[in-house]
């Protein structure tokens, strides 16, 4: 979680700044350098909204083609503001492997997979991050999953790291 106290240990993070006039402050803080900032941005490319996505239209969208489905959910162009920890916490409700071709789900692995990200996204929204999803702490190499207590796993899905629990997600 973000906090004045890290910006100001850190402030080589703060990758974009703006003071109102009120004197407060929107920064953008990432460690890791993957978030961005576009002023006026062109939209036009960008997927549905995750979370206001239709059954149907998730289905169609997110179940053709041969990518991963890791990989396809986090294609901005089929679904926008999806990212890599909902991801994890999504396919995990799902009981889904993320490295499993969208192409071999069938109608009720799609339609629980929609009804996981929507209880994902809906869940991350009402506590105040994707960071509060039930298996995100558990990401990581001594992680357990949080139902079964099998040893969580990595891998890589493309070229994000992936965490998943090799008992329960197939």
């Amino acid at each position: 979680m973000w906090s004045r106290r890290a910006a100001d240990r850190h402030p080589e993070w703060v990758r974009f700044a703006i003071t109102f006039d009120d004197g407060g402050t929107l920064r953008l803080f990432d460690k890791r350098r993957l978030g961005r900032v576009r002023l006026d941005p062109d939209l036009t490319g960008l997927g549905p909204d995750a979370e206001r996505i239709t059954p149907a239209a998730f289905r169609e969208r997110v179940g053709r083609g041969t990518a991963p489905v890791k990989a396809r959910l986090l294609d901005q162009s089929v679904l926008a503001g999806v990212g890599n920890l909902l991801v994890d916490e999504t396919l995990w409700q799902a009981r889904l492997d993320p490295r499993r071709r969208v192409d071999t789900l069938d109608g009720d692995d799609l339609t629980t997979l929609h009804r996981a990200l929507r209880k994902a996204t809906r869940a991350a929204i009402r506590n105040g991050g994707v960071h509060t999803g039930a298996v995100v702490p558990h990401r990581r190499p001594d992680g357990h999953c949080p139902r079964c207590g099998a040893g969580m796993e990595r891998a890589t899905v493309g070229g994000r790291t992936t965490w998943f629990c090799p008992r329960e997600q197939q």
